[in-house]
């Protein structure tokens, strides 16, 4: 039987296509200009008009194509028996540590070994036919977590495995992603990254901070994988594509209406305090119990601050010990007492409240003055609300270093700053994602007009997006024929900032 002559042409397009001295894509240089934090992408892309019709390629699926039932018992199920973790364990041991470096934009989709990739991608052929996709196409994700239920250190040690195991589909979806942008096969990756934006959606809906900072992380694999897209010979325009993604991707607003409910679940004494009744011993007891729970959950939060005591001299320290064992709460009931009084609470009824009550109620009442200070502003958007949080978070800190304000602004320093810290992450997110359509809108333009911008003023044929941070445009220049975007320290995001160079390829 003779092979068709279209077979032969077809073969050598994508040799052609694959060729490394022909291949666009994306080089990362970390520290760039030898600064910690600053990650430079070179980029070589090729025009790309909007796709007819504007939305044909889309990275999230319409209302009509959604099927009814949980993504979540699907994502649980692989974990549960073990597919996915048995396929890693089996490409692991096939093809070793290399793997691991294979799904990642720092290793060019040039450089990737397609035989060997292809085998690998290949063993997870059908948890993603009978999982991963199905679950992207379900309407709701339920984890069941039942967190209004949970009190105590449960509130914070609650276990998430499906959600920390979610990050393996997340990896093996980019690997996959970036094998089928290497062969060309771009439809088939905008499929994977489209699944792997649900995943990261769905992770992120777990009105938890945990689930939306894995939720974002995974919504940051799926973009790295779209940068590759932009930078492959003759792809797609993906800027509608983009645009039509739901700001925030992943929407932490119900964690943190949660979170900031969070301290009177943890520290059971603070609810109910004020109608209450107890022996003084009782609630120097009461002290001692909170101090301990608070010293706890500092250690397993101790990813966003310290010790409880930090900042305090060691004689302040061993004198707060010894008020939490001994029932020495006139450390702090004096100012405790004052605020009482100067809220509206009755002086000789206050006289009247055991030394502990005082101090316990002081506590709950600034805990939440303090937990609302800091959840008004996070339902501001970041540009306006970020000086302010910053003000909210020195002022704490200080209170705390100083056992100013009692025990309330001890517990709100272990557990806000998460939120803001959360927050940051998320406009990250957004920061990023803005400045890809930026690059599409760079490719729509030289796709119209031959050629890149000398500003972003220039470019008509599309809005082009502000920087979420600033709402100003973004940092943009043109060096002889490359485009520099710039995503500065500057601009405040903790210790990051990016670079894209990008140049036209010769056609």
């Amino acid at each position: 039987m003779k092979t068709p002559v279209w077979h032969f042409a077809s073969s050598i397009a994508v040799l052609v296509l694959l060729s490394p001295s022909l291949m666009a894509e994306v080089r990362v240089v970390e520290d760039f200009g030898e600064e910690n934090g600053h990650t430079l992408y070179k980029m070589t892309v090729t025009p790309a008009a909007e796709p007819t019709p504007a939305l044909k390629h889309r990275l999230q699926l319409r209302a009509h194509e959604l099927k009814p039932g949980n993504a979540a018992t699907y994502y649980l199920r692989v974990n549960a028996e073990n597919w996915l973790s048995g396929a890693w364990k089996g490409v692991r041991k096939e093809f070793g540590e290399a793997v691991d470096e294979w799904y990642g934009i720092d290793f060019p989709l040039s450089e990737l070994p397609l035989d060997k990739v292809r085998k690998a991608a290949s063993r997870f052929n059908g948890i993603v036919s009978y999982f991963i996709a199905p679950a992207s196409y379900r309407l709701d994700c339920d984890w069941g977590y039942n967190l209004m239920e949970l009190r105590g250190s449960d509130v914070y040690a609650l276990p998430l495995p499906g959600v920390q195991q979610s990050r393996s589909i997340s990896r093996m979806l980019a690997l996959r992603t970036r094998l089928a942008i290497a062969e060309g096969r771009y439809d088939d990756a905008i499929d994977h990254m489209r699944m792997n934006y649900r995943l990261a959606r769905n992770v992120g809906k777990a009105p938890i901070f945990v689930c939306s900072l894995v939720g974002i992380a995974e919504a940051g694999v799926a973009s790295q994988t779209v940068l590759d897209l932009i930078a492959a010979p003759d792809s797609p325009n993906l800027y509608w594509a983009l645009t039509e993604l739901p700001r925030p991707l992943v929407d932490m607003r119900e964690a943190i209406r949660l979170e900031m409910s969070i301290g009177k679940r943890i520290f059971s004494s603070l609810t109910d305090v004020e109608s209450t009744e107890h022996s003084p011993e009782e609630w120097a007891r009461l002290i001692a119990d909170e101090l301990e729970e608070a010293d706890e959950l500092e250690e397993y939060e101790s990813s966003f601050t310290g010790s409880l005591f930090k900042g305090v001299s060691l004689a302040n320290q061993d004198l707060l010990r010894a008020m939490a064992t001994a029932g020495l709460s006139m450390l702090v009931y004096p100012d405790a007492k004052q605020r009482l009084i100067q809220a509206g609470m009755d002086a000789e009824h206050v006289e009247g409240i055991p030394v502990g009550q005082v101090v316990l109620i002081d506590a709950a009442r600034e805990y939440q003055r303090i937990a609302d200070e800091t959840e008004k502003w996070l339902y501001i958007p970041y540009p306006l609300a970020k000086k302010q949080m910053r003000r909210t978070e020195d002022e704490l800190s200080g209170k705390r270093n100083q056992l100013q304000g009692g025990l309330g602004p001890i517990i709100a320093d272990i557990l806000l700053p998460a939120t803001r810290f959360a927050r940051r992450v998320q406009i990250r997110l957004e920061w990023k994602m803005a400045a890809l359509r930026v690059i599409e809108a760079l490719r729509m333009h030289a796709a119209e007009t031959g050629k890149l911008p000398a500003s972003l003023d220039e470019i008509e044929v599309v809005p082009v997006p502000l920087n979420p941070i600033t709402t100003k445009p973004y940092l943009y220049h043109l060096d002889g024929e490359t485009a520099v975007l710039e995503l500065p320290f500057s601009d405040g995001i903790s210790g990051v900032a990016y670079r894209y160079e990008i140049t036209l390829a010769e056609p």
